[in-house]
């Protein structure tokens, strides 16, 4: 599976980036697994669509085998472990923050941007 890449600038300094980042993502059940002062490693099973549990279990009604083949193929493949990264890189008025993460960890990953406050530009005099 390909990675999404989501983008912020922020005026925090990159150290609190990561410690928000560890308590946002360890409260969503993922573990951390590395850490240092400018990245942080998470690993964890993002939540299974719902939609992909009701297909499995209605192909398990409909005929064994394609129940097994959904599970071997979709469900079994979901619920691997995976990681998402959260990079921070120091720039002159804050810091850019680079979260990389799978496609399952999407609205997650929205709502952790979305909490860090904006960098906020001054207009340009005149």
């Amino acid at each position: 599976m390909a990675d999404f890449v989501a983008n912020a600038k922020t005026t925090l300094p990159g150290e609190d980036v990561i410690v928000r980042a560890i308590q946002f993502f360890t409260n969503e059940r993922w573990r951390a697994q590395s850490q240092s002062s400018r990245v942080a490693t998470f690993v964890g099973r993002p939540k299974i669509p719902v939609g992909l549990i009701f297909l499995t279990v209605f192909a398990f009604f409909m005929f064994v085998v394609p129940g097994i083949l959904m599970y071997i193929l979709v469900i079994r493949r979901v619920i691997r472990f995976q990681n998402i990264v959260v990079t921070t890189t120091p720039i002159a008025v804050g810091t850019d923050v680079i979260v990389t993460y799978p496609k399952l960890a999407t609205k997650l990953v929205s709502r952790f941007v979305s909490a860090l406050p904006p960098l906020v530009c001054a207009p340009a005099l005149a």
